[in-house]
């Protein structure tokens, strides 16, 4: 709790919220003004460009049902979901699944590429339903301590491509008055080709919080540095569902260029956990490099998950 007031006493101190949003499925926002649309993106306006498809202010695929934007022509709406969106979802894919996070088709099914049958992870409404074969193990079973430990492998990600569709979101969600202070970063969240740089570093803080989270809930907030104060950077977004929350800069030219090259000690954004920690554990915190531009392929992903039963069931021989 003192580690957490503290927390709670630095940002009150550094920064101001500037934006908050509660995302629940039965809410509906509209960010913008729907009859006089201009793309923040690219900066066009209709007739140039058209606004037909319904953009989300945070993608379907992290659970949003409810937050849409009136900022993003359907040429950029396009670009971002076969682009970065893409790559954010592959990575978030098997968190999405072990949480049960119900993008646009429900909750994402895990399964084993390839023509022969292999692993399977899906929910059923109820439960996860897990299909493993001794040769091909994905989990180990810790029956004394009731806890499943999954070895998952993601599909293929670009991390900055990642990085890109957070700080996307982060613009998304920027007060109009705002906006003009990241045209660079507008750019660059556009910018097709990731071996392009526009930062040498930006390291985001990712939060853990054990226990039964709510999965249709995501809360969404922009932090602004305080006008008195200096040395710490100018803009975070931080977005949190499931179990998990990040803390990501949104780097501005205008008020960032000062601090370049330096190094900088920050408290992550307070997380207050599950609301009983002595049975499920504090948050845990890391931090994570998205700035690569490679293309990652077969990275496991590694979760650990208490339950309290599990069934197991015999599959038929196959003939």
């Amino acid at each position: 709790m003192q580690k957490l007031e503290a927390n709670i006493n630095f940002y009150n101190a550094h920064y101001d919220m500037i934006g908050q949003y509660f995302v629940r499925p039965s809410d509906k926002i509209v960010l913008g003004d729907m009859s006089n649309r201009m793309c923040r993106f690219c900066g066009k306006q209709s007739p140039e460009v058209a606004f037909r498809k319904v953009a989300h202010a945070i993608p379907e695929l992290l659970g949003n049902k409810s937050i849409e934007s009136a900022y993003e022509c359907d040429t950029c709406n396009k670009g971002f979901g076969e682009g970065i969106e893409n790559d954010l979802g592959n990575w978030s894919k098997p968190m999405r699944t072990l949480i049960r996070i119900r993008g646009k088709c429900g909750v994402p099914t895990l399964k084993k590429g390839g023509d022969k049958p292999g692993w399977r992870i899906e929910y059923d409404q109820s439960r996860l339903n897990i299909t493993a074969y001794e040769d091909d193990p994905i989990y180990e079973v810790d029956e004394e301590n009731k806890q499943v430990t999954f070895k998952l492998r993601r599909d293929s990600y670009t991390p900055v491509a990642v990085l890109k569709a957070f700080m996307k979101i982060g613009l998304t969600l920027l007060p109009d008055d705002e906006v003009g202070n990241f045209s660079g970063l507008m750019t660059w969240v556009r910018e097709v080709d990731h071996s392009k740089p526009y930062l040498d570093k930006c390291p985001v803080i990712c939060a853990f919080q054990p226990g039964p989270m709510p999965n249709d809930f995501i809360v969404a907030c922009i932090l602004r540095r305080k006008q008195t104060v200096t040395g710490y950077p100018y803009a975070f977004l931080v977005l949190g569902y499931g179990n998990e929350v990040f803390q990501v800069p949104l780097p501005s030219e205008t008020h960032d260029g000062q601090m370049n090259g330096q190094s900088i000690s920050i408290l992550p954004f307070p997380v207050p956990g599950h609301p009983d920690p002595a049975r499920y554990g504090e948050p845990k915190y890391a931090v994570l490099d998205l700035m690569d531009s490679q293309v990652r392929k077969g990275e496991i992903m590694t979760m650990r998950m208490g339950y309290d039963s599990r069934v197991p069931v015999e599959l038929p021989n196959s003939k």
